[in-house]
């Protein structure tokens, strides 16, 4: 039999599903350039993204396989010439992927070819409704699951040749990026045992300190799929990391059942709120110059390195949202335009658990305080001073007044409330 599987976000041999059956069948791997997805990503992702793709390539090639490279417009025509039985696919929650499976399912419709679906996540989203009102509920209920035994890499692969016009995979000379973040598959399952030795053990302890560096950094290679969910969560026992784990999931089943929160609030009494908008300081908060410098050190270090440590990145939103009054919508699009973990899911779940606004939301009154919060987890401005060398004679004032702009939020908050 022969089988298309399409890679979007699995760039990896082990624990792979695209892969099964391989011994006794023929595999054409594939990669469907989408245009229209990759405007929405930003360059640091992409030049990532398109790094690890080459690199996949050159795995592949040492199983004697190939990555077949075309234009999703071209998926028919492909199809048309490689004659497939079965045409493998994965999908996840985000409204774009779901809509190239449907065009996807068309073209395989049109031609009776079957097309299996796959999810690479730990919970598929099967039930009717998603109907956790809490994380805690949704973390009681798979907490103990069994999420099966990981997938043994392919020892060989079956890939017939192929003759078709492909592209060639764009190339960003975003280095830095490249330099700091880029692993391969075998480097990446390293760094994951090299944490769990070192830090796993303190890792509740130390994690929201973001000078320690105490974080997995997994989001990264995660997103582009070096690293599968669950043999992650099958190789560690410890509670808080197995917690944070479950956060992304718990995000990405919310997205899979409310698609309009992409654009809207979960909360509906949150969707006629009266944002205001003032570009001067929208653009004081995106370089990292309101004042406040917690917040501006976070936005500097998301503008160098294409990353936030996670605390900070709550910090961040906070300010943008009940301090600046400024829609969380233009705040989230900028994470995700500038983040090289960038995730829809857990990129909007989280901008709006902190707005107030998204499922187990934290309440609309709870403003965190970046002067508190500096003093909490970055006593001694060791996290500061790495991107802001001059803080103790920092040229900028603060933008807004912590205490009157948070009082501001929360009145017009409670006018939501009372309607």
């Amino acid at each position: 039999m022969r089988l298309i599987s399409i890679f979007s976000r699995d760039f990896r041999l082990l624990d792979n599903k695209l892969f099964e059956g391989y011994e006794n069948n023929e595999i054409i791997p594939l990669f469907l350039f989408d245009e229209f997805n990759q405007i929405e990503h930003g360059e640091n992702l992409k030049s990532l993204f398109f790094k690890t793709i080459e690199n996949f390539e050159e795995e592949l090639k040492k199983l004697n396989s190939y990555l077949y490279k075309i234009k999703l417009e071209d998926f028919g025509k492909f199809l048309d010439i490689s004659k497939p039985d079965v045409v493998r696919v994965c999908y996840d929650s985000e409204p774009r992927t779901l809509q190239r499976i449907k065009f996807i399912e068309n073209e395989c419709l049109r031609r009776n070819i079957k097309l299996e679906k796959v999810y690479q996540f730990l919970i598929e989203p099967k039930f009717e409704k998603f109907n956790f009102v809490s994380f805690s509920q949704f973390y009681r209920t798979f907490k103990d699951e069994d999420f099966g035994k990981i997938i043994e890499r392919p020892k060989f692969l079956i890939t017939p040749k192929i003759t078709f016009n492909e592209i060639q995979i764009p190339k960003i000379n975003n280095n830095k990026i490249i330099k700091l973040y880029f692993k391969t598959e075998e480097e990446v399952l390293k760094h994951f045992k090299k944490f769990k030795e070192e830090k796993l053990e303190n890792y509740s302890k130390f994690r929201d300190y973001p000078y320690l560096n105490w974080t997995s950094k997994l989001s990264i290679y995660f997103r582009m799929g070096l690293i599968s969910y669950r043999y992650v969560i099958n190789n560690v026992s410890d509670e808080a990391f197995r917690r944070e784990i479950m956060w992304s999931e718990f995000f990405r089943l919310w997205l899979f059942y409310n698609q309009e929160c992409v654009n809207l609030e979960y909360d509906k009494k949150w969707r006629n709120f009266k944002w205001d908008y003032d570009e001067e300081k929208f653009n004081a908060w995106k370089e990292g110059r309101t004042g406040y410098l917690i917040v501006d050190a976070g936005m500097k270090q998301l503008i160098e390195e294409g990353f936030i440590h996670n605390r900070v990145r709550m910090i961040c939103a906070s300010f943008l949202i009940k301090n600046l009054h400024i829609d969380w919508r233009l705040g989230e699009r900028w994470f995700y335009r500038n983040l090289v973990d960038a995730d829809l899911s857990s990129n909007l779940g989280n901008w709006q658990w902190v707005g107030g606004f998204g499922l187990d939301k934290a309440p609309y009154f709870r403003v965190f305080n970046p002067e508190i919060q500096r003093q909490k987890f970055d006593p001694n401005f060791e996290y500061i001073k790495t991107y802001i060398p001059n803080y103790q004679n920092y040229k900028y004032k603060p933008i807004v007044d912590f205490y009157e702009s948070r009082k501001e939020f929360i009145n017009k908050a409670k006018k939501i409330y009372e309607l």
